[in-house]
């Protein structure tokens, strides 16, 4: 049995082979799709194998939270250790990206931004058996110790923070759509004369019809939007509060704020009590849509 499986996207693949190869020099086995999944072998054996690694490393980013195919890679390690005793999943986060609700418990390695031997050196400490804290590096914090003056976000910087959560979201809700679009798809096939309808009203139109293998489709899409798109949309709403001036030096932000104000005001009226809900549009009857580009606008105002 491996110590590790690393649990990655192919976005990060150079990434999840560094990893690979810093435990690997460390004395430590991995198990990685890259180096293992050998032309002509079955991938689904293979993953199997791979899982039953003693713990999992789970290389974190906006690609992977928004991917339909790490899901059970981690949710096999979380199901396995749900309380962390173990320590069954040890994730690294590599690029920015919110981390999910259901994962915000389990407490994550952040070498966003971090040189190398930083980056090596907390990854090391992470994965060791015994707890490496160097108590002798403690230091008394009373008043002989420099005080540090707290800033703030710079109008920049909460530019910044802003286009990273839409990004992330916008990579969340293509993955979702793919789904929205083979469940639509399925239901056409199945059922005959299917109403006209917007795919909101549409899912919840043949919810009580849908077969064991659509309502795994609707569940997921609803996982998305519950557990990524309420919490992406929510940071959003909230740094546009805390942050006025930026609503007066990019006016179109008013647009977004209103929008995201009413997909926030109708998922928690309409869809938290509407198990046939697994979708939120305000783009077409409440005539308050995503504002397209807004994107450009903010990474024009970065520089």
């Amino acid at each position: 049995m491996k110590d590790f499986f690393i649990s990655y996207t192919a976005n990060d693949v150079q990434w999840a082979i560094w990893i690979s190869k810093i435990l690997e020099e460390a004395g430590y086995t991995t198990v990685l799709q890259a180096k293992d999944f050998r032309p002509g072998s079955n991938f689904v054996f293979e993953m199997l194998k791979a899982t039953e690694a003693n713990k999992t490393i789970a290389v974190y980013s906006a690609a992977y939270f928004a991917s339909i195919f790490t899901m059970p890679e981690w949710g096999a390690a979380f199901h396995s250790d749900p309380t962390g005793v173990n320590r069954a999943i040890i994730p690294i986060k590599v690029k920015p990206g919110e981390v999910p609700k259901m994962l915000r418990s389990i407490v994550y390695v952040d070498v966003v931004g971090k040189d190398q031997e930083t980056s090596k050196r907390l990854i090391l400490d992470a994965v060791a058996k015994e707890n490496p804290f160097d108590w002798s590096k403690a230091e008394f914090p009373g008043s002989e110790a420099p005080s540090q003056k707290h800033t703030g976000l710079s109008s920049k910087e909460v530019a910044e923070s802003l286009l990273e959560i839409l990004d992330t979201a916008w990579t969340t809700f293509q993955a979702q759509v793919k789904l929205r679009n083979k469940l639509a798809q399925k239901l056409k096939n199945r059922i005959p004369n299917t109403k006209r309808l917007q795919y909101e009203e549409f899912f919840h139109e043949y919810f009580d019809q849908m077969t064991a293998d659509e309502l795994i489709l609707h569940r997921t899409i609803r996982a998305y939007t519950s557990n990524v798109l309420a919490e992406y949309n929510q940071s959003a709403l909230d740094l546009l509060k805390q942050n006025r001036a930026l609503l007066s030096d990019i006016p179109r932000l008013k647009e977004l704020k209103a929008h995201l104000e009413l997909w926030l005001a109708k998922f928690k009226g309409i869809f938290e009590s509407t198990p046939s809900s697994c979708l939120v549009y305000v783009g077409v009857e409440e005539k308050k849509g995503f504002p397209v580009g807004i994107e450009g606008e903010l990474r024009e105002y970065i520089g």
